[in-house]
């Protein structure tokens, strides 16, 4: 076993999967850029909106209906930006976790024997039967005893 502790292997691992660094910047400038294209949207929407029923010119309607389009694009568009970068953060850390948990029950259910061998560890379970089969030698108990002893363990593993 190598003397990197589950942290130090992790960041290791983490390097090797060629993942950009969230610090950088620019996701979340596509997240804030998101947001202004929400909101500009919406103003622009119910702006128009307002324009196109207080007048009667149909020149103005139109062209307030165009603009009312304009805003909800730019509205759902910015909805869809905000969603996958503030998302694709989220996912990153869960993915990472979901890994050194998986990595953490690997080690868990794989121990290494002498020799380098990996052997599949054995059940807390079967490890209290055994013990609790083995007669102790430190206490004197007679044949009877011994035979009661090893049918109760054979009955409850």
């Amino acid at each position: 076993m190598t003397t990197d502790s589950r942290a130090d292997r992790f960041v290791r691992e983490l390097g090797e999967l060629k993942i950009p660094d969230p610090a950088a910047g620019r996701p979340r400038f596509w997240v804030r850029l998101g947001v202004v294209l929400m909101v500009v949207g919406g103003v622009l929407a119910i702006t128009a909106y307002a324009t196109s029923h207080g007048t009667r010119d149909p020149l103005v309607q139109r062209d307030a209906i165009t603009l009312g389009l304009g805003g909800i694009t730019a509205a759902v568009v910015g909805a869809a930006l905000f969603l996958r970068y503030s998302l694709t953060g989220f996912l990153r850390f869960w993915m990472a976790r979901q890994s050194f948990d998986l990595a953490l029950l690997g080690d868990r259910l794989v121990e290494p024997v002498n020799g380098g061998e990996l052997v599949a560890a054995t059940p807390v379970a079967e490890k209290s039967a055994s013990i609790t089969a083995e007669p102790s030698s430190d206490t004197a108990v007679s044949s009877d005893t011994d035979t009661d002893t090893a049918a109760k363990a054979t009955v409850s593993s």
